[in-house]
């Protein structure tokens, strides 16, 4: 294909890079410790216990409790162990969701270079960020030519997508649809020389779902550049936003209780603690065998993460 060289990028890159690092905006971009996937590792203990060391570690440099009463304290303390970074000085703070793997992996997909880079931080472009929904989509593209050469094109575009791809033998004919769907003009005709940095910014934009990679659907968000050219396919680029929609924790979280078995036979209760759960938690409940009239041989006990999609 080397004879149809006018149909690649003209030696072209395109490097997107969001704005933005969970230390400058606390409460909106976090770390994720790998990339949301409906996968689950083969020994997940591992990747657990990895992530307790972790946090043994960064324990100890973690800031100590306000002085207080006896009791209100050990309270505090409690919370903390149970919900880790939901609690700060005592106060409820909202839901997020945590990855529960190891760090590593790059930020994006098709971007190399797509994640914030601090030296002061080295960890900074290993870790992959999700952004809260209510975070602005904002940061900059940077287009660079190769020295001496120029790419004459018809105007660049940045999109912002909201995207939610089906599997085409679930749901066929409708392969992808798009809930959001945002256009910008960078750069009008012209001419490439050398390098050229453009900030860009998609304010206001209301994420009504989070970023899902499952085996049937997927949501994600993505920004797309676009180099336009005449007689050409344009050259495109895009930068996937993982995106989370934060939750509180109900003010009422009542306990479960229910039964089931065979008439006669056997009766079986169980109870759960608690109605809702955070992804930290663990659960805990009871089982009550009210009536056993028949030879058990064994019981397995399984939580089960369940796909559902479909139009309507």
């Amino acid at each position: 294909m080397a004879f149809f060289g006018g149909l690649g990028k003209g030696g072209l890159q395109i490097k997107i890079r969001l704005t933005g690092t969970p230390e400058s905006h606390p409460r909106d971009i976090f770390y994720l410790r790998h990339r949301p996937s409906w996968k689950v590792r083969k020994n997940v203990f591992t990747a657990l216990k990895s992530h307790r060391i972790n946090d043994a570690a960064s324990a100890s440099a973690a800031p100590t409790l306000a002085p207080g009463a006896p009791g209100q304290q050990q309270q505090q303390q409690q919370q903390q162990q149970q919900y880790g970074n939901q609690y700060q000085d005592g106060q409820p703070q909202q839901y997020y969701h945590d990855g529960g793997g190891e760090y590593g992996g790059n930020g994006n997909n098709n971007n190399n270079n797509g994640n914030n880079n601090n030296n002061n931080n080295p960890n900074v472009g290993k870790r992959i960020m999700v952004y809260s929904c209510h975070h602005d989509t904002e940061g900059e593209v940077t287009l660079q030519m190769p020295h001496g050469k120029k790419l004459d094109h018809m105007g660049i575009q940045v999109k912002f997508f909201g995207r939610i791809d089906m599997e085409a033998g679930a749901h066929e004919g409708r392969p992808h649809y798009d809930f959001i769907s945002l256009s910008k003009e960078l750069v009008p005709p012209g001419s490439l020389f050398d390098v050229r940095t453009i900030p860009f910014n998609f304010r206001g934009v209301e994420k009504i779902h989070e970023s899902y990679h499952g085996r049937n659907v997927s949501v994600k968000y993505f920004v797309l550049v676009s180099v336009q050219r005449q007689w050409l396919p344009p050259i495109t680029q895009e930068h996937e936003v993982l995106v989370q929609i934060p939750g509180i924790e109900p003010p009422i979280n009542e306990p479960i209780k229910m039964e089931v078995g065979i008439e006669d036979c056997l009766h079986i209760e169980f109870q759960y603690e608690k109605r809702c759960y955070h992804l930290h938690d663990v659960i805990v409940g009871k089982i009550n065998f009210l009536l056993v009239r028949i030879k058990i041989k064994h019981m397995e006990l399984a939580v089960i993460r369940r796909e559902t999609s479909g139009e309507g």
